[in-house]
């Protein structure tokens, strides 16, 4: 997987959104196969429950067990017969989250299917992080075989920002949050990511355009915001 974090001052001035701290991100996925075996190792490694109190041992190995059956069993087992959408989504935020995780120092949430009650499909954000600077990131992923859903993945996040979405997750990613992040939601400091596949020619006017498309001027009023740009190659 080859990571290229883009120089945003390529794409706009830094004083059109003073208060948020914009990063874009193109990844390169040369090895299918590597990635998607990694993705069922982790989705399958439960270690995590281990350091929750009793109570959230309880609930998370119910809702995690049956989602881990679902989507190792009956998605990724598939990738033999190629990409396909439910794959594709999986693929989108596990990279992304690796990446934030990897290079840019922040800790990692359990896949939020991993943490709901509902079995694949969740109507919701689809992967979380805690950023360097403690702000909790609500990612969402979009994924398409033939296009660059960049757009679609902006304007659900814009749509889950006005139905207060990210604040009705918290009741599941409470017990990861610790105080500072704690602090900084209470006070209405987040941010976002945004990935998504991409299958169009020039990466730069991919983000450029994102950038200056309207819903940004919605979510840049938050603190971070994460544009990340997935190629399966």
């Amino acid at each position: 997987m080859n990571i290229n974090p883009k120089n945003t001052d390529d794409y706009i001035d830094k004083q059109t959104y003073p208060n948020c701290d914009i990063n874009c991100i193109h990844i390169q996925i040369k090895n299918l196969n590597k990635i998607v075996s990694e993705m069922s190792s982790e989705i399958s490694d439960t270690s995590w429950i281990n350091d929750l109190e009793e109570l959230d041992k309880l609930i998370f190995n119910a809702t995690a067990e049956r989602t881990i059956n679902k989507v190792v069993n009956e998605i990724l087992s598939k990738v033999s017969n190629g990409l396909n959408d439910e794959i594709g989504e999986y693929l989108v935020s596990y990279s992304a989250q690796n990446v934030l995780v990897s290079h840019y120092n922040h800790t990692k949430i359990p896949l939020a299917e991993l943490l709901k009650e509902k079995v694949s499909g969740n109507p919701g954000f689809d992967f979380h992080t805690i950023s360097e600077k403690r702000f909790l990131i609500f990612g969402e992923a979009k994924f398409s075989l033939s296009d660059t859903p960049r757009a679609i993945a902006l304007d659900q996040i814009g749509n889950f920002i006005d139905l207060k979405k990210d604040y009705a997750e918290l009741n599941s990613l409470r017990t990861f949050i610790d105080e500072e992040t704690h602090s900084n939601i209470v006070a209405d400091r987040k941010g976002y990511a945004a990935a998504f596949s991409f299958n169009a020619k020039n990466i730069d006017t991919i983000f450029k355009n994102a950038l200056e498309s309207e819903i940004i001027e919605e979510i840049a009023k938050h603190n971070e915001l994460f544009l990340i740009a997935i190629e399966v190659c």
